[in-house]
């Protein structure tokens, strides 16, 4: 059994511990820690003076490049998109300021922005399926070229907005078509776009622009899988507004899985349709790459630029482009394909009487002449 003094001795030697050490930190050891500890403060400070100086250095130096780029970027386009004009598509989530980026520099490769359109949210909201099938049925007689009846709502729909900003009137094509006027308002009306800019005349290329979307932590199984039908449901509307017009191209960023051109350059459904793209649409350099890479695709040379390993090319080569035909973006109204093949059926049948006629006539005249 342990007794009172086993107590007394254990309480006397903590009391001695404690005090050697206050005489130890107070007297020969007290300069000792403090010198050890200032060496260590100063070492930090001395750190973070040194970082703060390098980061000053870089974002200097980036400042430089981004000035550079700006200010040479008129000779660089050397007016590549003049006479054209272009409308600018963004999805959700697409920063605002960056779709400014990119409307600028189209403006300095000479284009004209004839209007800027944003998606609503309600375009890939899955719960909104079957109202935007009942517009896509709704839309159909309004298209020209019209879909074909196998083709998906949500491609009809993304046909709809690309005509909607690219078809002319025939009878003055510098002015949009009344088809694409009616378009853009049920699109409107339907909630499934918002006009950022109003839409002043038809545009010759499109450039969607979609959300900065890098991730800074890995998504979860169930943020991946919302992104990738997020995702596809974009890739297919920038296909069908690709088949408007001359020329499209899909501005973003392949940030890895999750992201929109990581889901377009790994390989989707869009595979049979071809979608040019460019990433780091953050940056001055994919903005830069913007103008160029429309250019290119009207040239009939589109890819995937920009400066992740996913692309292709980091810039296009120089192209030289002839001023566009509007005539060649006004059909016609609606149904005139039809009425053309019912005229030149009439023509067909007319031309037969004609010659049946003509044989009549010649046959009578045989006749007289043997009697």
């Amino acid at each position: 059994m342990i007794d009172f003094r086993y107590h007394i001795v254990s309480l006397i030697s903590v009391f001695l511990a404690l005090a050697v050490g206050i005489v130890l930190g107070a007297g020969p050891l007290r300069d000792y820690i403090a010198d050890e500890l200032s060496g260590q403060v100063e070492q930090l400070r001395a750190e973070k003076d040194a970082l703060r100086e390098d980061l000053d250095v870089a974002e200097a130096a980036l400042q430089g490049r981004s000035t550079f780029l700006t200010e040479a970027a008129p000779q660089l386009y050397d007016g590549v998109l003049e006479g054209r004009t272009v409308a600018i598509v963004t999805l959700p989530e697409t920063d605002s300021a960056v779709a400014e980026a990119v409307e600028a520099r189209l403006v300095q490769a000479g284009a004209a922005i004839s209007g800027r359109v944003a998606v609503a949210p309600g375009w890939t909201d899955p719960a909104e399926t079957a109202f935007r099938a009942g517009i896509a049925e709704n839309l159909v007689a309004q298209l020209n070229p019209a879909p074909d009846a196998s083709t998906p709502a949500d491609h009809v729909l993304a046909q709809a907005l690309g005509q909607s900003l690219t078809l002319r009137d025939p009878g003055a094509p510098q002015r949009r078509s009344a088809e694409a006027d009616d378009i853009l308002e049920i699109l409107r009306t339907s909630e499934l776009v918002t006009e950022s800019s109003t839409v002043e005349g038809p545009a010759y290329a499109t450039v969607v622009v979609g959300p900065n979307d890098h991730h800074d932590e890995p998504l979860t199984d169930a943020e991946l899988t919302e992104a990738e039908t997020t995702n596809e449901a974009y890739l297919v509307l920038a296909a069908g507004i690709a088949e408007t017009g001359e020329g499209s191209v899909l501005a973003g960023v392949d940030g890895g899985a999750g992201t929109l051109l990581a889901a377009l350059r790994s390989g989707s459904d869009t595979d049979d349709v071809a979608i040019t793209s460019v990433d780091s649409v953050g940056t001055i350099t994919g903005q830069v790459t913007v103008p160029l890479a429309l250019a290119a695709t009207i040239a009939g040379e589109g890819a995937q630029f920009g400066l992740e390993e996913s692309a292709d090319l980091v810039l296009p080569e120089p192209v030289t482009l002839d001023l566009p035909d509007p005539a060649a973006f006004a059909p016609g109204p609606v149904g005139a394909d039809d009425q053309s093949t019912d005229d030149a059926d009439d023509d067909q049948t007319d031309d037969t009487d004609d010659d049946q006629s003509a044989d009549a006539e010649q046959s009578a005249d045989a006749d007289q002449a043997d009697g």
